[in-house]
């Protein structure tokens, strides 16, 4: 993986936060087809998206952002998001500080593209342990 994307990502966490308690910073590769995208959500914290390869859409605070290669956004904290890849596949890097590493990475891999009923449940308690509640399917 591209080192200077983890450090990009890291930098433009560390100026978007000022949480006191003690935070992990977890960075999680991602890979979407064209046309998956992942459930609205928002975190307790913000979190952080880098595009490796492909164009990754980011829709949060009722706009839309394109990113390709090298480029990256924050979605702020508290602020329902989500990704989807518009044209292609893509390959991405989505950080954020949380509680627990872990539980943090369960949660991205859990994401699916398109999800019944169960899955969304699954996916809610996932994320609860790191301050990240699902708003709706998207």
């Amino acid at each position: 993986m591209d080192f200077a994307a983890h450090v990009d990502l890291a930098r433009a966490l560390s100026a978007s936060t000022s949480l006191e308690s003690p935070r992990s910073l977890a960075i999680v590769e991602s890979r979407l087809r064209r046309g998956d995208w992942t459930p609205v959500h928002l975190h307790e914290t913000p979190e952080a998206f880098h595009v490796l390869e492909g164009v990754l859409a980011v829709f949060a605070g009722g706009e839309e952002i394109e990113l390709e290669a090298d480029e990256s956004v924050v979605a702020p904290r508290g602020i329902p998001h989500t990704v989807r890849a518009p044209h292609g596949p893509v390959r991405y890097l989505s950080g954020s500080l949380v509680r627990s590493a872990a539980r943090y990475e369960d949660f991205l891999r859990a994401v699916a593209p398109r999800m019944d009923a169960d899955d969304a449940l699954r996916l809610s308690a996932l994320g609860a342990s790191n301050g990240i509640s699902l708003v709706a399917a998207a």
